[in-house]
């Protein structure tokens, strides 16, 4: 499923990539805080969500890279939360939502 655009205004979503940015040549913009993340196919299609806690969004995307997770990935956005457990639940409602290919549910 493609990313529905309709998420970014997600309440529980404080700050948001203003598009999606290149992987992994852009991982460094993402910022060092508590959130979701996702990586994208190039057919723009979401193939995986992952979260991070304790405000290392960009160290859990950066441990991502050459996994399972990342497989077929050429974008990425990221989505800043207030929380763990904000990020959480967020990471669960899109995992349900989107069923990405390379997320355990999702295959």
């Amino acid at each position: 499923m493609k990313f529905d655009l309709n998420d970014k205004d997600d309440k529980r979503v404080v700050e948001t990539s203003p598009y999606a940015l290149d992987y992994p040549a852009d991982v460094d913009k993402a910022p060092d805080k508590a959130g979701v993340y996702m990586f994208i196919d190039g057919e723009d299609e979401v193939i995986y969500i992952g979260k991070a806690s304790g405000g290392r969004l960009r160290d859990e995307i950066k441990a991502k890279r050459n996994t399972s997770a990342d497989r077929g990935a050429k974008k990425y956005r990221w989505f800043r939360t207030n929380s763990d457990e904000i990020a959480k639940d967020l990471e669960a409602d899109w995992i349900e939502k989107y069923k990405p290919r390379n997320n355990a549910i999702g295959m």
